[in-house]
């Protein structure tokens, strides 16, 4: 092959200055830059296309990372992430007015019978609720780890035992976990332990796989939601008193204190007023 004395060759010709100015004038940055500036850059339509797969699929992804992972990494905001089933309601069949502690949030309950579930106990024994029947249910919900209300709520539950005297045999009551990052059976777990509730007859705490806890949360009415570390797990605080026909009666609203150090409390007045108020709910449904 041969070239000219510039290294230009007939298969591959040198551009004069001129030629090559006039070639490459359109994309120059400062023209593309004012053509953006005018809103006249042309977007291919193959390209816009993409653009709306690659977000529907990116929609898609990011809602099922957010379902299980949405608050790794997120500073103090709680966000839901254990939401396998459709959004919990809280069960009713006609609720009664009634003139009750305002206290405990009181409500009757009618014509609504308690969703069945079979869960395991803390010595790992299958318990279902059909096991109770006869007797009288007090449901609740705390976190295994007892880093919610569940120091005030085992000492209600303690001392609503206490106050049920000859009844008390007659009573079951019934923690369901709320923790999904700690659904193993302990035999000793702190929710038990730390309000010393470990001995007392007749008080299981349940657990078990995530899939199952989260349909008795939905059927009840219970909201989990986990902040930005792993001890960060909060839900609504819900009680419910279940006949010994296994028929929803009534339904109460525990409440506690929490400190800036996330250290939940109540005066020991509310707490034996609100285990009364217990006692005296459950007690009514086993005369």
């Amino acid at each position: 092959m041969t070239t000219n004395e510039e290294g230009a060759s007939p298969s591959n010709p040198r551009l004069s200055e001129a030629e090559r100015a006039a070639a490459f004038t359109k994309h120059q940055p400062v023209d593309r830059a004012a053509a953006f500036r005018a809103g006249r850059t042309p977007i291919p339509p193959r390209f816009i296309m993409w653009m709306v797969a690659v977000f529907a699929v990116l929609g898609l992804g990011g809602a099922v990372v957010e379902h299980y992972f949405g608050s790794i990494g997120l500073p103090t905001t709680p966000t839901t992430v254990f939401k396998l089933s459709p959004t919990p309601k809280t069960p009713t069949g006609g609720q009664i007015s009634a003139s009750l502690p305002a206290l405990m949030g009181l409500k009757y309950i009618a014509n609504a019978q308690a969703p069945g579930f079979t869960l395991l106990t803390q010595t790992g024994r299958k318990w279902s609720l059909r096991d109770a029947r006869g007797k009288a249910v007090v449901l609740t919900f705390e976190n295994s780890t007892c880093n919610d209300i569940c120091p005030v709520l085992g000492a209600e539950i303690k001392e609503a035992q206490r106050r049920l005297a000859a009844k008390s045999s007659r009573v079951v009551f019934v923690i369901v976990n709320t923790d999904p990052q700690h659904v193993a059976v302990t035999p000793a777990p702190a929710v038990l332990a730390i309000p010393g509730l470990d001995t007392t007859p007749n008080v299981y705490f349940l657990t078990s796989k995530l899939a199952q806890l989260n349909v008795v949360w939905t059927n009840y009415g219970v909201s989990v939601r986990v902040g930005a570390r792993a001890n960060q797990v909060m839900h609504n605080d819900v009680m419910y008193f279940i006949g010994p026909k296994g028929q929803l009666s009534a339904q109460a609203t525990p409440f506690a204190n929490e400190s800036t150090r996330g250290v939940f409390s109540l005066s020991p007045s509310d707490i034996a007023r609100f285990a009364q108020g217990i006692a005296n709910t459950a007690g009514s449904l086993v005369k």
